[in-house]
């Protein structure tokens, strides 16, 4: 089997470039040869047992199949993940996320003083809808002492997540939450019992009464400034610390622009991780950051990934809500999808208004991280 006869094959699902290239990965992944040796008919000089299992991979492919699934993996900020249908696939995109995350973390060690820490204690990061892990792993290794947890409502894509992390030696906590509900369930405390998380000395009856409890468990709450003096920020009471670094890709596509997607996307990556209803397309958005104006401490910040036609909207909804700060940023296709917001008051404003109601948008094709 020729090169050309593979891309052309693939081709019946993809534009002759994205064909081409696809068959390029493809083989150097599966066979470790180069461009070169492709050009040059390598293909054609396969064992039989070898072609067999290329057929099989075109053939999975030219049924929709995408290329991560196919090969097992997808890369993501310089490492190889693990991917199956239960996680959606690391974007190129999204490692923005992890840069500005990672030095927003590298730049709060000197303001360690004015924060309501002790002074250069680990930061503390939170990942909500990590799928893959991709992101929550990757900040781990960035950052190297922060602690990193990370939620998703998926038991499979929890698996995947740990899966990962254990192949890269990254140390992330990952906990089965419903982002929607973040706010109003706290951890219980069979949690905090696992995560060695309940205090181990009182907090004075002044921190107690800025402090949120759900069956003994500290949970999502911002003390206030003389509270936080008197609670010991350790090992002993890690769940309960308020957050740095909130960060998410929540789902963003609109129920109506199912029919518009590519099948490569559609019947193979989860619904769950991709769509939202088409009256209410910030739910996520508005829902974890309510949860971040409880739990971030003063100063922290909040990361999003968007929909391209809400990223302004999403943006307006954190200035609302009292974020400040608040950036839009373009992706790497000049599309503006990540939205930043910074919490420097410990006080609540009012809710943010009724969420704009507009059209969704169709995911972007898969590229090679």
């Amino acid at each position: 089997m020729t090169y050309s006869e593979i891309w052309h094959r693939i081709a019946t699902s993809y534009d002759d470039g994205e064909a081409r290239a696809i068959a390029r990965i493809l083989i150097e992944e599966l066979f470790g040869l180069s461009y070169t040796d492709i050009v040059c008919g390598a293909t054609e000089q396969l064992s039989a047992d070898d072609t067999l299992r290329l057929d099989t991979a075109v053939r999975r492919i030219e049924q929709g199949e995408p290329l991560q699934h196919v090969l097992g993996y997808a890369d993501f900020c310089g490492n190889r993940f693990s991917v199956n249908g239960s996680v959606l696939i690391p974007r190129p995109e999204t490692e923005w996320l992890v840069d500005e995350g990672a030095k927003l973390m590298n730049g709060c060690i000197a303001s360690d003083e004015t924060q309501h820490k002790a002074p250069h204690s680990p930061k503390r990061i939170l990942d909500i809808g990590t799928g893959s892990g991709c992101i929550a792993i990757s900040l781990k290794l960035r950052l190297g002492d922060a602690y990193v947890e990370a939620w998703d409502i998926s038991e499979e894509a929890l698996r995947t997540a740990q899966d990962n992390a254990d192949a890269l030696k990254a140390e992330v906590v990952f906990r089965k939450r419903d982002a929607l509900k973040a706010e109003e369930e706290g951890y219980s405390e069979e949690e905090c019992l696992q995560g060695g998380a309940l205090v181990s000395s009182a907090p004075t009856g002044q921190a107690m009464d800025s402090i949120n409890s759900n069956e003994g468990a500290l949970v999502s709450s911002t003390p206030t400034e003389q509270a936080m003096d008197s609670i010991n920020y350790s090992e002993a009471n890690i769940l309960a610390a308020p957050w740095d670094l909130i960060v998410s890709n929540p789902p963003y596509i609109c129920d109506s622009e199912r029919s518009a997607m590519d099948d490569n996307v559609l019947l193979h990556e989860p619904h769950t991780a991709l769509f939202v209803p088409d009256d209410d397309p910030l739910r996520f958005y508005r829902a974890i950051a309510r949860y971040a104006l409880l739990t971030l401490n003063i100063g922290g910040n909040l990361l999003f990934e968007c929909n391209t036609r809400y990223a302004e909207a999403t943006g307006k909804m954190l200035s609302d809500m009292g974020f400040e700060e608040v950036t839009v940023s373009d992706d790497c296709f000049n599309l503006p999808r990540f939205v930043r917001g910074r919490k420097n008051s410990p006080s609540q404003p009012a809710a943010p208004p009724n969420p704009p109601r507009r059209g969704g948008l169709s995911y972007p094709r898969l590229r090679k991280a």
